[in-house]
């Protein structure tokens, strides 16, 4: 009879664990509701942010037709608000093509996305993708929802493939996918994945890594590391050096 009643009870823990499973998951918003969240929350972010500055470094390392080849540009990143930046190469070494024709290319592409036009388009919202609710996920400590996602219109700015959004404060902690065109005419194949780190209230770019195949032949593999940020709220006057805030999940 005790083995019958302890059992009984390990089946009871084991249903009831199940039970609260699938309550979770029944109670968990929609794809379009986290969309429609998320972008409340970011609007609620940008208009909180005052300005930052960064010292990002970009590096490519190439390996095909005239074997290794490597390029590298700092870039002096300054946040202005209103959505605006200003992008400034202060050094570069390496190869002078791949300076030139990629990272530099690569720089003005991302000042042009961030004018207003191409800022909507590439926002993440159910007017601009496809969105599906594929799971949840723990990133460094923190809950998140994974998306699917696939844009209605294809451009140079958009992308498919996987955001992780944080359960707690609706922010984009990581996209994994591809781009829906190609950003370059020498690349025929690209993917990417690009991170995100918290910064007080603020989610900010960690680093990203972009590997593609080039038409002339062979691999380039794209690196931006986004260095230690200056933030300044809106309500606040400019520190010295923000210092990373670590989330009360464990980040």
């Amino acid at each position: 009879m005790r083995h019958l009643a302890g059992g009984l009870v390990l089946l009871g823990v084991v249903w009831t664990a199940g039970a609260r499973t699938q309550a979770q998951e029944l109670a968990a918003p929609s794809a379009d509701e986290i969309a429609a969240r998320l972008m409340e929350k970011n609007a609620e972010r940008q208009a909180a942010l005052g300005s930052y500055t960064s010292e990002r470094t970009y590096r490519v390392e190439y390996n095909g037709t005239g074997g290794e080849h490597h390029g590298e540009i700092v870039v002096h990143a300054e946040y202005l608000g209103a959505g605006q930046k200003r992008l400034t190469v202060v050094e570069e070494s390496g190869s002078k093509v791949i300076c030139e024709r990629v990272l530099r290319k690569m720089v003005e592409s991302e000042q042009e996305a961030s004018e207003k036009a191409n800022r909507i388009q590439s926002t993440l919202s159910p007017a601009n993708y496809n969105i599906e609710l594929v799971g949840q996920e723990s990133m460094d400590g923190v809950r998140a929802w994974v998306l699917r996602v696939s844009p209605k219109e294809e451009s140079k700015f958009t992308y498919r493939g996987r955001v992780w959004v944080s359960e707690d404060d609706y922010a984009v902690m990581r996209i994994q996918g591809e781009p829906a065109k190609s950003p370059s005419w020498w690349i025929s194949r690209a993917s990417f994945d690009w991170r995100y780190q918290r910064y007080g209230e603020f989610w900010l770019p960690e680093k990203s890594v972009a590997s593609s195949h080039v038409k002339i032949g062979g691999d380039a593999r794209l690196t931006i590391e986004y260095g230690t940020y200056q933030v300044v709220a809106k309500d606040e006057k400019p520190a010295t050096t923000a210092r990373l805030v670590e989330s009360t999940q464990g980040r």
